[in-house]
């Protein structure tokens, strides 16, 4: 397979042959359509063209959270660094995954379609001001409610269970 000629870099930041892009507007378009297949692959498609993406890490990252108070529950509303918004719930839930050789916590959301954002430091640190416990089959978790939902954060799952 050839090389691809775009790379998404473990900071979200976008490369066309190995110059970085610098332009927001040219790359919230590339990112509306860039698409996840079966086999892990990233591309940019349109019904002519189909570009085949490298991707670091995870395509996005989490930039800035909101809290939304809503039938007297608090959601939590995240934005990626290409301007995509979503609340954290079922359909976007976050979870931790283990840094490799590290004790080491990870954040990760899904955001749509099999595309994955990686909480900030920034952000995740403003998140675990509103850290909460749960008990959970007699184990006490430490996670965060957004509406109804809890997710945990204090244990590593794996990211194929949430796509």
């Amino acid at each position: 397979m050839n090389k691809a000629p775009f790379l998404i870099d473990a900071y979200g930041d976008w490369y066309y042959m190995g110059s970085k892009i610098t332009r927001m507007p040219m790359i919230k378009l590339f990112s509306s359509i860039l698409v996840k297949d079966k086999d892990n692959t990233f591309h940019l498609r349109t019904p002519i063209e189909d570009v085949l993406v490298e991707v670091i890490d995870v395509p996005y990252v989490i930039t800035s959270m909101d809290r939304i108070y809503n039938n007297n529950l608090t959601y939590f509303t995240f934005t990626t660094n290409v301007g995509v918004q979503f609340t954290l719930g079922k359909k976007n839930p976050i979870w931790v995954e283990a840094k490799e050789n590290s004790d080491e916590f990870v954040p990760y959301s899904l955001v749509n379609k099999g595309l994955i954002a990686k909480v900030s430091r920034a952000v995740y640190y403003e998140l675990v001001g509103f850290l909460d416990t749960k008990n959970i089959k007699k184990i006490e978790h430490t996670g965060i409610y957004s509406g109804k939902e809890f997710f945990i954060l204090d244990k590593p799952a794996l990211r194929n269970i949430f796509i």
